[in-house]
């Protein structure tokens, strides 16, 4: 592909990318934003490697596996401002902790699936997927992939209808 094509490449696949990142970074809109624009730039300095067999959307997920994961082994535990904004303002935070719960237990929810169950479920219900893009994603049968997000789907609604963690 010629560098010309890399702005489709990227309006195809913001989105996708940046909702994969918004959802493994605890929903922070500036780290996601920063990593997405870091993958795009990783992209474009390959962009001219890329092989046109391979589908666009399983190359730049993979860039951006990958470049999730050297976030999270090269990132320093520190508290997140925003995550306690609403104390050190005075506002009222009821409803965002409210929300935040709800999170937590959606989270705590796909926490009693394996990894790879968990993976299909976000990929499919959170990031809206079809079940064609994961396969590519995943390397398998999009069939095979149907039947294992129904079946991890399956287990999610036999936990109890309040779930709460034991934790």
């Amino acid at each position: 592909m010629h560098k010309d094509e890399f702005h489709l490449f990227y309006e195809t696949h913001f989105d996708r990318v940046y909702r994969f990142l918004y959802f493994r970074v605890a929903q922070n809109k500036e780290v996601a934003e920063d990593l997405t624009s870091e993958i795009f730039m990783k992209a474009l300095k390959s962009f001219d490697k890329y092989d046109p067999k391979r589908s666009q959307i399983a190359w730049i997920m993979t860039i951006s596996r990958n470049h999730l994961y050297n976030h999270y082994r090269d990132r320093k535990e520190h508290t997140d401002i925003e995550v306690v904004q609403f104390s050190l303002e005075g506002v009222d935070g009821r409803e965002e902790a409210e929300l935040t719960d709800d999170v937590r237990v959606l989270y705590e929810m796909l926490d009693t699936l394996n990894d790879k169950e968990r993976r299909l479920v976000e990929m499919k219900h959170i990031q809206g997927y079809r079940y064609k893009e994961i396969a590519e994603i995943e390397g398998r049968s999009s069939g095979t992939i149907r039947v294992e997000v129904h079946r991890a789907m399956k287990k999610l609604r036999l936990l109890p209808q309040n779930y709460e963690s034991t934790t």
